[in-house]
């Protein structure tokens, strides 16, 4: 409440400055000992764990950035909608002394120094030779011209990121649609029918607002194909136009983070940007996308000829996709969403998803409150208190959209983490709220990114699981989704909100007919804008907007079932790659989708809830964080080096 009151905003921006003129104190206090060579000596000669200390630069216990990530979260999820302004006024200043630590030359080479002292633990070596590749990837020993170029890049960036998020979010708020078609929408979900109507103002008119959940059931469900063509070119055309227009927001942060990666040495942002991860060139990342891509286009062709069939379309766009998929299903495997919610009620998933977690992991997670907006929890380690972790759920008027995980307070010596998950939810207002299939499988994702930080054994913040390379951070996310879909968990998650009956056997059976139905679509769509991100960071940078949207057009149509034209715009919406910490790196997803397929393989070998193999993993995996490079924590649990065919069963491609 402290956070969310009226005069809170002065009180916070002046609680964020006074914290960072401390740590540049503290800093500043370090580098003056540093630039005396006795007082310098003084230093190299403590305890190996007094220095380390010193040079983690831990202020007030992190008071700093824990406010920062709060003030951040509490913006991304609409409650706070007035700390826009704290972030754009505080932003530049915390960014400024972030790059003068990351190219202080004296830090740089006490670090060095440092990390060549015998007695060094190993956590402490590898923390020292991540840190110091950082350094050296950021630019350290460029000349300080060329450093500060980048740091001003760097300012420019930052904005430009958050620009371009404001704008999707500013896009969607104002969005509104109207119909007097209320024929259309017969098939219409309840929940979703009854939040258009009470958007719905004018008699005899139906107004439809920015809700996610009522717009995926708009094209899921409604009979008018031109107003599932109205509403697929509205998402897709989002923060396209003025007064929100991203174009030539992306186009400058194209070409800044270009010109970074060309005075940094290297030919394009790519290259740089995958340099440390376990692609190691975009090259190698291209050519897995296509790998995967030439595999799953020939069922992705089938999957559209058989509903063309079925209901005799000369033509299938992709705004009659969701629409014939969702029928078919209907039709033809006996599978209605929702009937199928019917077994999936908020609070029972969340309780067997905890419950599940427990016993598999070794762990315990005690519920503590809840507010309006988040659910509270604590999560145990043999009796022991090893983290926090609360829940923001459902959708809201100003929340950013999508789901993720993320860190308000990183773990150290002193404090224990506190991580949280957000997703969009749809939200009944009756009490009883619902999920789709898709929605308990995007909870379990999120969560198990959430284990990731979690679990995570060490104090050091540096090697929690989220540091480890990007293209490995999906698998334990991509890994827990996997219990909701197999049959042998799904008998057990399932619980009909009124009987209380598990899902009847047939449904099961027809949900397991219907785990690869439709996938081939779905993995090239994930290569098509894999591969648009790849495009965007290692080509030549186009000179204008117009270039801009024609390379962008020319990369989809290479892999796009749809043959796409102007109007294609999403790429203004795609906020993964500007500024959700993606840029190149979207194919993160498919590469960490192989080494799970891979992993859920061995796992389903020794059985869905052996407790055994559950702690293998955890122990192998979650709890070393980035205690090794992520293919030796993947090899230490496997036993051996990754096996690609387990993906291509996954989705028999």
């Amino acid at each position: 409440s402290l956070f969310l009151s009226p005069e809170s905003e002065k009180e916070v921006l002046a609680l964020l400055f006074d914290l960072l003129e401390q740590e540049k104190s503290n800093f500043h206090a370090l580098l003056t000992k540093l630039k005396d060579n006795s007082s310098r000596e003084e230093l190299l000669n403590l305890p190996n764990d007094q220095l380390f200390e010193i040079l983690e630069l831990n202020v007030n216990e992190n008071q700093l950035s824990t406010l920062w990530n709060l003030v951040n979260h509490l913006y991304s999820v609409g409650l706070a909608p007035n700390f826009r302004e704290i972030i754009e006024q505080f932003q530049g200043e915390y960014l400024a002394f972030s790059d003068e630590i990351s190219y202080s030359q004296d830090y740089y080479l006490i670090n060095r120094d440092a990390a060549q002292k015998k007695g060094r633990t190993s956590e402490e070596i590898r923390i020292f030779t991540l840190r110091l590749e950082d350094f050296e990837h950021r630019g350290i020993n460029q000349p300080e011209a060329i450093q500060s170029q980048i740091k001003t890049i760097n300012q420019k960036i930052a904005k430009l990121s958050d620009q371009i998020q404001n704008n999707v979010v500013d896009d969607q708020q104002n969005f509104s649609y109207k119909t007097d078609n209320l024929e259309a929408f017969s098939h219409m979900p309840a929940l979703s029918l009854e939040k258009i109507k009470n958007a719905s103002k004018e008699s005899g008119k139906l107004t439809i607002d920015a809700d996610p959940n009522v717009l995926i059931d708009i094209l899921r469900y409604c009979d008018d194909r031109q107003i599932r063509q109205d509403i697929y070119w509205i998402r897709e055309e989002r923060a396209s136009k003025a007064p929100y227009n991203n174009k030539p927001l992306i186009l400058e942060l194209l070409k800044l983070e270009e010109e970074k990666a060309k005075l940094l040495g290297y030919g394009n942002f790519a290259d740089y940007q995958l340099k440390l991860r376990m692609a190691g060139s975009p090259e190698n990342a291209k050519n897995m996308i296509h790998q995967i891509f030439e595999k799953a286009l020939p069922k992705a062709q089938e999957e559209i000829e058989t509903l063309k069939t079925h209901y005799q379309l000369e033509r299938l766009e992709p705004w009659d996709l969701a629409y014939y998929t969702r029928k078919y299903k209907e039709e033809v495997f006996a599978i209605q969403e929702e009937k199928l919610k019917e077994y999936f009620e908020f609070d029972q998933v969340l309780n067997w998803l905890h419950s599940f977690v427990g016993k598999f992991f070794g762990i315990e997670i005690k519920k503590t409150g809840e507010t309006k907006d988040n659910l509270y929890y604590e999560v145990f380690k043999d009796g022991n208190l090893i983290s926090y972790f609360f829940l923001n759920a459902f959708y809201r008027p100003g929340k950013r959209p999508g789901a993720w995980a993320d860190i308000l307070r990183a773990k150290n010596s002193k404090q224990l983490p506190i991580i949280f998950n957000v997703c969009n939810f749809q939200k009944s207002e009756s009490g009883t709220t619902l999920l789709k299939l898709s929605d308990v499988e995007t909870l379990f994702h999120e969560f198990g990114h959430a284990l990731h930080a979690m679990l995570a054994e060490s104090k050091y913040p540096e090697l929690n699981g989220f540091n480890v390379e990007w293209d490995f951070v999906e698998l334990p996310s991509q890994l827990l989704e996997r219990w909701a879909s197999e049959p042998e968990a799904l008998r057990q998650l399932s619980k009909h909100y009124q009987t209380g009956e598990a899902l009847p056997d047939e449904m099961l059976e027809n949900i397991k007919k219907l785990s690869t139905f439709m996938m081939g679509n779905w993995v090239v769509r994930q290569n098509e804008l894999a591969i648009v991100d790849l495009m965007l960071y290692s080509d030549k940078v186009p000179e204008n907007i117009e270039a801009l949207d024609q390379k962008i057009l020319e990369f989809v149509n290479q892999y796009s079932l749809f043959k796409r034209d102007e109007r294609y715009q999403m790429y203004c919406c795609f906020l993964h790659i500007f500024g959700g910490g993606y840029a190149a790196g979207y194919y993160s997803y498919m590469r960490a989708e192989a080494l799970e397929a891979d992993v859920f393989s061995k796992i389903k070998e020794n059985g869905l809830f052996n407790p055994e193999i559950g702690h293998h993993y955890r122990d192998q995996i979650l709890a070393q964080g980035t205690r090794k490079p992520a293919i030796e924590l993947f090899e230490d649990f496997m036993g051996r080096e990754l096996a690609p065919q387990a993906l291509i069963e996954k989705y028999d491609l």
